[in-house]
Protein backbone atom coordinates (compact mmCIF):
# COMPACT_ATOMS: atom_id res chain seq x y z
CA UNK A 1 0.00 0.00 0.00
CA UNK A 2 1.33 3.69 -1.16
CA UNK A 3 0.02 6.04 1.55
CA UNK A 4 1.28 8.91 -0.26
CA UNK A 5 -1.35 7.85 -2.38
CA UNK A 6 -3.93 7.05 0.01
CA UNK A 7 -3.63 10.28 1.34
CA UNK A 8 -3.05 11.89 -1.97
CA UNK A 9 -6.69 10.04 -2.94
CA UNK A 10 -8.69 10.21 0.37
CA UNK A 11 -8.16 13.88 -0.23
CA UNK A 12 -9.30 14.03 -4.05
CA UNK A 13 -12.39 12.68 -2.47
CA UNK A 14 -12.43 15.40 -0.02
CA UNK A 15 -11.64 18.27 -2.08
CA UNK A 16 -14.43 17.33 -4.93
CA UNK A 17 -16.96 17.07 -2.41
CA UNK A 18 -16.31 20.24 0.42
CA UNK A 19 -16.95 23.15 -2.65
CA UNK A 20 -18.31 26.39 -2.20
CA UNK A 21 -21.60 24.67 -2.70
CA UNK A 22 -21.25 23.87 1.05
CA UNK A 23 -21.76 27.62 2.13
CA UNK A 24 -25.79 26.97 0.67
CA UNK A 25 -26.25 23.67 3.01
CA UNK A 26 -27.68 25.83 6.46
CA UNK A 27 -29.56 28.12 4.04
CA UNK A 28 -31.62 25.33 2.48
CA UNK A 29 -32.16 23.38 5.90
CA UNK A 30 -32.51 26.65 8.47
CA UNK A 31 -36.45 25.88 8.14
CA UNK A 32 -35.78 22.40 9.39
CA UNK A 33 -33.82 23.39 12.07
CA UNK A 34 -30.47 22.02 13.74
CA UNK A 35 -31.14 18.58 14.56
CA UNK A 36 -33.71 17.12 11.41
CA UNK A 37 -30.76 18.92 8.97
CA UNK A 38 -28.08 16.52 11.13
CA UNK A 39 -30.53 14.19 10.88
CA UNK A 40 -30.55 14.30 6.96
CA UNK A 41 -26.84 15.41 6.99
CA UNK A 42 -25.94 11.73 8.42
CA UNK A 43 -28.86 9.67 5.90
CA UNK A 44 -27.58 11.40 3.01
CA UNK A 45 -23.56 10.41 3.82
CA UNK A 46 -24.45 6.93 4.94
CA UNK A 47 -26.38 6.44 1.53
CA UNK A 48 -23.33 7.96 -0.37
CA UNK A 49 -20.62 6.19 1.26
CA UNK A 50 -22.93 2.73 0.29
CA UNK A 51 -23.19 3.61 -2.98
CA UNK A 52 -19.75 4.72 -3.69
CA UNK A 53 -19.19 1.28 -2.99
CA UNK A 54 -21.08 0.05 -5.09
CA UNK A 55 -19.61 1.72 -7.56
CA UNK A 56 -16.29 0.90 -6.35
CA UNK A 57 -17.11 -2.68 -6.34
CA UNK A 58 -18.15 -2.42 -10.03
CA UNK A 59 -15.31 -0.52 -11.12
CA UNK A 60 -13.11 -3.18 -9.91
CA UNK A 61 -14.85 -5.73 -12.26
CA UNK A 62 -12.77 -3.99 -14.96
CA UNK A 63 -9.35 -3.33 -16.07
CA UNK A 64 -8.11 -0.22 -15.37
CA UNK A 65 -8.43 2.34 -17.76
CA UNK A 66 -11.29 0.53 -19.14
CA UNK A 67 -13.66 0.90 -15.71
CA UNK A 68 -15.40 4.28 -16.79
CA UNK A 69 -18.76 4.63 -16.57
CA UNK A 70 -19.30 3.84 -20.45
CA UNK A 71 -17.80 1.32 -20.52
CA UNK A 72 -19.43 -0.36 -17.56
CA UNK A 73 -23.09 0.77 -18.59
CA UNK A 74 -22.23 -0.93 -21.97
CA UNK A 75 -21.00 -4.53 -20.46
CA UNK A 76 -24.40 -4.31 -18.05
CA UNK A 77 -26.88 -1.87 -19.61
CA UNK A 78 -26.63 -2.17 -23.20
CA UNK A 79 -26.63 0.86 -26.00
CA UNK A 80 -29.20 2.32 -23.87
CA UNK A 81 -27.58 2.48 -20.60
CA UNK A 82 -24.66 3.60 -22.62
CA UNK A 83 -26.48 6.21 -24.02
CA UNK A 84 -27.59 7.60 -20.45
CA UNK A 85 -24.21 7.10 -19.03
CA UNK A 86 -22.64 9.87 -21.53
CA UNK A 87 -25.57 12.14 -21.32
CA UNK A 88 -25.62 12.08 -17.68
CA UNK A 89 -22.26 12.15 -17.10
CA UNK A 90 -21.28 14.75 -20.23
CA UNK A 91 -24.21 17.35 -19.33
CA UNK A 92 -23.46 17.60 -15.25
CA UNK A 93 -19.27 17.45 -15.59
CA UNK A 94 -19.33 19.69 -19.05
CA UNK A 95 -21.58 22.02 -17.04
CA UNK A 96 -19.75 21.91 -13.69
CA UNK A 97 -16.06 22.19 -16.14
CA UNK A 98 -17.52 25.34 -17.64
CA UNK A 99 -18.95 26.91 -14.38
CA UNK A 100 -15.46 26.13 -12.42
CA UNK A 101 -13.53 28.02 -15.21
CA UNK A 102 -16.34 31.16 -14.95
CA UNK A 103 -15.95 31.22 -11.35
CA UNK A 104 -12.12 30.90 -11.05
CA UNK A 105 -11.99 33.25 -14.08
CA UNK A 106 -13.54 36.67 -12.11
CA UNK A 107 -11.00 35.26 -9.17
CA UNK A 108 -8.30 35.56 -11.52
CA UNK A 109 -9.44 38.59 -12.85
CA UNK A 110 -9.57 40.48 -9.33
CA UNK A 111 -6.09 39.27 -8.15
CA UNK A 112 -4.66 40.85 -11.23
CA UNK A 113 -7.02 44.07 -10.71
CA UNK A 114 -5.61 44.22 -7.16
CA UNK A 115 -2.28 44.93 -8.11
CA UNK A 116 -2.81 47.63 -11.03
CA UNK A 117 -3.45 44.84 -13.91
CA UNK A 118 -6.17 45.06 -16.16
CA UNK A 119 -6.27 41.32 -18.23
CA UNK A 120 -8.85 40.50 -20.53
CA UNK A 121 -11.52 38.02 -19.05
CA UNK A 122 -10.57 35.13 -22.23
CA UNK A 123 -6.76 35.23 -21.55
CA UNK A 124 -7.55 34.77 -17.75
CA UNK A 125 -9.83 31.69 -18.86
CA UNK A 126 -7.32 30.48 -20.68
CA UNK A 127 -4.66 31.00 -18.17
CA UNK A 128 -6.69 29.15 -15.38
CA UNK A 129 -7.55 26.45 -17.97
CA UNK A 130 -3.80 26.05 -19.20
CA UNK A 131 -2.31 25.37 -15.99
CA UNK A 132 -4.66 23.25 -14.40
CA UNK A 133 -5.79 21.00 -17.16
CA UNK A 134 -1.67 20.68 -17.46
CA UNK A 135 -1.70 19.07 -14.31
CA UNK A 136 -4.11 17.15 -15.13
CA UNK A 137 -2.77 16.09 -18.69
CA UNK A 138 0.20 15.18 -17.35
CA UNK A 139 -0.58 12.71 -14.67
CA UNK A 140 -3.25 12.28 -11.34
CA UNK A 141 -0.21 12.15 -9.07
CA UNK A 142 0.77 15.85 -10.26
CA UNK A 143 -3.19 16.63 -9.83
CA UNK A 144 -2.74 14.57 -6.39
CA UNK A 145 0.05 17.12 -5.28
CA UNK A 146 -1.62 20.42 -6.87
CA UNK A 147 -4.48 19.36 -4.63
CA UNK A 148 -3.13 18.49 -1.46
CA UNK A 149 -1.44 22.49 -1.67
CA UNK A 150 -4.77 23.65 -2.01
CA UNK A 151 -6.26 21.58 0.76
CA UNK A 152 -4.22 22.38 2.98
CA UNK A 153 -4.68 26.07 3.07
CA UNK A 154 -8.21 25.60 2.57
CA UNK A 155 -8.13 23.57 5.26
CA UNK A 156 -6.75 26.54 7.35
CA UNK A 157 -9.10 28.79 6.61
CA UNK A 158 -11.91 26.78 7.19
CA UNK A 159 -10.19 25.59 10.39
CA UNK A 160 -9.58 29.09 11.32
CA UNK A 161 -13.16 30.32 10.71
CA UNK A 162 -14.78 27.72 12.89
CA UNK A 163 -12.64 28.62 15.46
CA UNK A 164 -13.81 31.53 15.26
CA UNK A 165 -17.47 31.36 14.90
CA UNK A 166 -17.74 28.37 17.53
CA UNK A 167 -17.73 30.90 20.84
CA UNK A 168 -20.66 32.42 19.21
CA UNK A 169 -23.16 29.73 18.96
CA UNK A 170 -26.52 30.64 21.00
CA UNK A 171 -27.99 27.00 21.33
CA UNK A 172 -31.32 28.57 21.67
CA UNK A 173 -30.81 29.18 17.31
CA UNK A 174 -30.12 25.72 16.83
CA UNK A 175 -33.62 24.92 18.21
CA UNK A 176 -35.29 27.45 15.95
CA UNK A 177 -37.25 26.09 12.60
CA UNK A 178 -40.59 24.85 12.38
CA UNK A 179 -42.25 22.02 14.66
CA UNK A 180 -43.75 19.72 13.16
CA UNK A 181 -43.66 20.90 9.23
CA UNK A 182 -39.95 20.05 9.69
CA UNK A 183 -40.42 16.93 7.38
CA UNK A 184 -41.68 19.45 4.62
CA UNK A 185 -38.56 21.53 4.32
CA UNK A 186 -35.74 18.42 4.79
CA UNK A 187 -37.77 17.82 1.02
CA UNK A 188 -36.15 20.60 -0.65
CA UNK A 189 -33.02 19.99 1.29
CA UNK A 190 -32.71 16.68 0.13
CA UNK A 191 -31.24 17.28 -3.27
CA UNK A 192 -28.70 19.71 -2.59
CA UNK A 193 -27.60 17.45 0.41
CA UNK A 194 -27.14 14.79 -2.23
CA UNK A 195 -25.08 17.10 -4.03
CA UNK A 196 -22.76 17.49 -1.17
CA UNK A 197 -21.41 13.97 -1.48
CA UNK A 198 -21.16 13.96 -4.92
CA UNK A 199 -17.85 12.83 -5.82
CA UNK A 200 -18.44 9.59 -7.10
CA UNK A 201 -17.09 10.61 -10.66
CA UNK A 202 -13.80 9.89 -9.68
CA UNK A 203 -14.01 6.80 -8.52
CA UNK A 204 -12.76 4.83 -11.30
CA UNK A 205 -9.93 7.65 -11.76
CA UNK A 206 -8.92 6.67 -8.21
CA UNK A 207 -8.72 2.91 -8.75
CA UNK A 208 -6.59 3.78 -12.06
CA UNK A 209 -4.53 5.58 -10.28
CA UNK A 210 -4.11 3.43 -6.50
CA UNK A 211 -4.30 -0.02 -8.46
CA UNK A 212 -6.99 -3.04 -8.14
CA UNK A 213 -6.67 -2.99 -3.71
CA UNK A 214 -10.04 -2.97 -2.46
CA UNK A 215 -9.25 -2.59 1.08
CA UNK A 216 -7.24 0.59 0.09
CA UNK A 217 -9.41 1.77 -1.98
CA UNK A 218 -12.32 1.34 0.69
CA UNK A 219 -10.34 3.63 3.11
CA UNK A 220 -9.79 6.07 0.89
CA UNK A 221 -13.83 6.14 0.16
CA UNK A 222 -15.02 5.75 3.92
CA UNK A 223 -12.03 8.45 5.30
CA UNK A 224 -12.71 11.08 2.81
CA UNK A 225 -16.82 11.00 3.19
CA UNK A 226 -16.46 10.99 6.84
CA UNK A 227 -14.41 14.30 7.11
CA UNK A 228 -16.43 15.40 4.71
CA UNK A 229 -19.49 14.80 7.18
CA UNK A 230 -17.46 15.73 9.73
CA UNK A 231 -17.11 19.71 8.14
CA UNK A 232 -20.78 19.89 7.00
CA UNK A 233 -21.79 18.87 10.53
CA UNK A 234 -19.47 22.10 12.20
CA UNK A 235 -20.71 23.77 9.60
CA UNK A 236 -24.27 23.79 10.33
CA UNK A 237 -23.53 23.79 13.70
CA UNK A 238 -22.11 27.26 13.36
CA UNK A 239 -23.99 28.78 10.88
CA UNK A 240 -27.47 27.42 12.58
CA UNK A 241 -25.91 28.76 15.97
CA UNK A 242 -24.91 31.82 15.00
CA UNK A 243 -27.98 32.89 12.01
CA UNK A 244 -31.78 33.42 13.97
CA UNK A 245 -34.44 32.27 11.84
CA UNK A 246 -36.20 35.66 11.49
CA UNK A 247 -35.16 38.79 12.23
CA UNK A 248 -32.84 42.04 10.68
CA UNK A 249 -29.82 40.08 10.12
CA UNK A 250 -31.82 36.28 9.50
CA UNK A 251 -32.24 33.28 7.07
CA UNK A 252 -35.72 34.71 6.77
CA UNK A 253 -33.84 38.43 5.03
CA UNK A 254 -31.82 35.56 2.83
CA UNK A 255 -35.20 34.54 1.05
CA UNK A 256 -37.00 37.51 1.05
CA UNK A 257 -34.21 39.72 -0.97
CA UNK A 258 -33.96 36.32 -2.81
CA UNK A 259 -30.13 35.91 -2.51
CA UNK A 260 -28.42 33.13 -1.28
CA UNK A 261 -24.51 32.63 -0.60
CA UNK A 262 -22.97 35.74 -1.02
CA UNK A 263 -25.24 37.82 0.77
CA UNK A 264 -25.25 34.86 3.76
CA UNK A 265 -21.64 35.40 3.86
CA UNK A 266 -22.33 39.55 4.34
CA UNK A 267 -25.06 38.36 6.62
CA UNK A 268 -22.62 36.35 8.89
CA UNK A 269 -20.06 38.77 8.75
CA UNK A 270 -22.05 41.22 10.24
CA UNK A 271 -23.70 39.50 13.09
CA UNK A 272 -19.76 38.70 14.04
CA UNK A 273 -18.72 42.13 13.07
CA UNK A 274 -15.45 40.82 11.31
CA UNK A 275 -13.93 41.21 8.03
CA UNK A 276 -11.59 38.70 8.66
CA UNK A 277 -14.42 36.12 8.85
CA UNK A 278 -15.21 37.58 5.28
CA UNK A 279 -11.88 37.22 4.29
CA UNK A 280 -11.38 33.49 5.79
CA UNK A 281 -14.92 31.82 4.09
CA UNK A 282 -14.39 34.04 1.03
CA UNK A 283 -11.29 32.53 0.35
CA UNK A 284 -12.10 29.17 1.28
CA UNK A 285 -14.79 29.15 -1.50
CA UNK A 286 -12.40 30.89 -4.28
CA UNK A 287 -9.85 27.45 -3.58
CA UNK A 288 -12.95 25.45 -2.98
CA UNK A 289 -13.79 25.63 -6.62
CA UNK A 290 -10.12 24.98 -7.57
CA UNK A 291 -9.92 21.96 -5.83
CA UNK A 292 -13.55 20.87 -6.78
CA UNK A 293 -12.72 21.51 -10.28
CA UNK A 294 -9.66 19.01 -10.27
CA UNK A 295 -12.35 16.45 -9.05
CA UNK A 296 -14.97 17.35 -11.91
CA UNK A 297 -12.44 17.89 -14.83
CA UNK A 298 -10.28 14.88 -13.97
CA UNK A 299 -12.94 12.59 -13.45
CA UNK A 300 -14.48 13.74 -17.42
CA UNK A 301 -10.79 13.41 -18.53
CA UNK A 302 -10.82 9.97 -17.66
CA UNK A 303 -14.41 9.39 -18.78
CA UNK A 304 -13.65 10.72 -22.13
CA UNK A 305 -10.13 8.94 -22.61
CA UNK A 306 -11.97 5.38 -21.61
CA UNK A 307 -14.99 5.97 -24.27
CA UNK A 308 -13.27 7.43 -27.10
CA UNK A 309 -10.53 4.59 -26.15
CA UNK A 310 -7.38 6.74 -26.12
CA UNK A 311 -4.49 5.31 -24.90
CA UNK A 312 -2.26 6.26 -21.59
CA UNK A 313 0.17 7.95 -23.90
CA UNK A 314 1.31 11.30 -23.93
CA UNK A 315 -0.43 11.70 -27.46
CA UNK A 316 -3.29 9.55 -26.06
CA UNK A 317 -3.55 12.34 -22.81
CA UNK A 318 -3.15 15.21 -25.30
CA UNK A 319 -6.13 14.18 -27.23
CA UNK A 320 -8.39 13.44 -23.92
CA UNK A 321 -7.25 16.87 -22.78
CA UNK A 322 -8.57 17.80 -26.10
CA UNK A 323 -11.79 16.51 -25.54
CA UNK A 324 -12.11 17.50 -21.84
CA UNK A 325 -10.93 21.18 -21.98
CA UNK A 326 -12.18 22.86 -25.27
CA UNK A 327 -16.07 22.21 -25.11
CA UNK A 328 -16.58 23.90 -21.47
CA UNK A 329 -13.60 26.60 -22.38
CA UNK A 330 -15.31 27.89 -25.11
CA UNK A 331 -19.19 27.67 -23.62
CA UNK A 332 -17.33 29.90 -20.65
CA UNK A 333 -16.44 32.28 -23.13
CA UNK A 334 -19.08 32.62 -25.29
CA UNK A 335 -22.23 31.55 -23.59
CA UNK A 336 -21.40 31.09 -19.88
CA UNK A 337 -25.60 31.59 -19.23
CA UNK A 338 -25.99 28.27 -21.03
CA UNK A 339 -24.14 26.08 -18.82
CA UNK A 340 -25.27 28.06 -15.80
CA UNK A 341 -28.95 26.89 -16.65
CA UNK A 342 -27.68 23.92 -17.14
CA UNK A 343 -26.40 23.84 -13.53
CA UNK A 344 -30.04 24.47 -12.19
CA UNK A 345 -30.69 21.00 -13.66
CA UNK A 346 -27.71 19.39 -12.05
CA UNK A 347 -29.22 17.57 -9.29
CA UNK A 348 -30.85 15.04 -11.60
CA UNK A 349 -27.39 14.18 -13.01
CA UNK A 350 -25.66 13.65 -9.67
CA UNK A 351 -28.85 11.31 -8.39
CA UNK A 352 -28.13 9.41 -12.09
CA UNK A 353 -24.60 8.98 -11.68
CA UNK A 354 -24.29 8.79 -7.87
CA UNK A 355 -27.39 6.70 -7.10
CA UNK A 356 -28.83 4.83 -9.94
CA UNK A 357 -26.52 4.16 -12.50
CA UNK A 358 -23.80 2.57 -9.87
CA UNK A 359 -27.39 0.41 -8.20
CA UNK A 360 -28.21 -0.20 -11.83
CA UNK A 361 -24.34 -1.59 -12.82
CA UNK A 362 -23.77 -3.75 -9.55
CA UNK A 363 -27.80 -5.25 -10.09
CA UNK A 364 -26.60 -6.58 -13.74
CA UNK A 365 -23.18 -7.62 -12.67
CA UNK A 366 -24.19 -9.58 -9.61
CA UNK A 367 -26.14 -12.00 -11.83
CA UNK A 368 -22.86 -13.05 -13.26
CA UNK A 369 -20.07 -15.57 -12.88
CA UNK A 370 -17.16 -13.62 -14.80
CA UNK A 371 -15.53 -10.81 -14.57
CA UNK A 372 -14.57 -12.48 -11.36
CA UNK A 373 -15.27 -9.89 -8.29
CA UNK A 374 -12.44 -8.33 -6.45
CA UNK A 375 -14.52 -6.83 -3.87
CA UNK A 376 -18.45 -7.04 -3.07
CA UNK A 377 -20.27 -4.62 -0.90
CA UNK A 378 -23.18 -6.37 2.34
CA UNK A 379 -26.55 -6.50 0.74
CA UNK A 380 -28.83 -8.40 -1.48
CA UNK A 381 -30.80 -7.73 -4.48
CA UNK A 382 -33.10 -6.40 -2.35
CA UNK A 383 -31.32 -3.06 -1.08
CA UNK A 384 -30.37 -2.66 -4.64
CA UNK A 385 -34.17 -2.63 -5.58
CA UNK A 386 -34.69 -0.03 -2.91
CA UNK A 387 -32.11 1.95 -3.38
CA UNK A 388 -33.54 1.78 -7.45
CA UNK A 389 -36.76 3.06 -5.78
CA UNK A 390 -35.43 5.66 -4.17
CA UNK A 391 -33.22 7.30 -6.55
CA UNK A 392 -36.47 7.61 -8.55
CA UNK A 393 -38.29 9.16 -5.93
CA UNK A 394 -35.39 11.66 -5.73
CA UNK A 395 -35.69 12.37 -9.14
CA UNK A 396 -39.51 13.27 -8.49
CA UNK A 397 -38.08 15.96 -5.48
CA UNK A 398 -35.91 17.30 -8.11
CA UNK A 399 -38.32 18.15 -10.34
CA UNK A 400 -41.16 19.62 -7.56
CA UNK A 401 -38.00 21.61 -6.59
CA UNK A 402 -37.65 22.76 -9.88
CA UNK A 403 -40.74 23.79 -10.35
CA UNK A 404 -40.95 25.56 -6.98
CA UNK A 405 -43.35 23.17 -5.35
CA UNK A 406 -41.57 22.96 -2.22
CA UNK A 407 -40.44 24.86 0.31
CA UNK A 408 -37.17 26.06 1.66
CA UNK A 409 -37.67 29.19 3.97
CA UNK A 410 -41.84 30.33 4.49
Amino acid sequence: MNHSKVIGSTLIVIGTSIGAGMLALPIISAAAGFLSAVLLLTAVWILMTFTALLLLEATLRFKQYENNFSTMAKATLGIVGQVGAWISCLMLMYALTAAYIAGNTSLIASLFQSIGLHVPDWMNSLLFTGVLGAAIFWSTSVVDYCNRMLISVKGILLASSFAFMLPHINVIHLFDGYPGHSSKYLLAATTIFLCAFGFHNVVPSLVNYVGPEPKTLKKIIITGTTITFIVYFLWLLVTLGIVPLYGVNSFSTVAKAHESVGLFIQLLCALLHSKWLCYGINGFADIAMTTSFFGVALGLFDFLADGFHRSNTRLGRFQSALLTFIPPLVFALFYPEGFIRALGYASFFVIIITILLPVLIVYQLRKRATPISLYRVGGGPWILIGLMILSVGFIGLQILSSLHYLPVLP
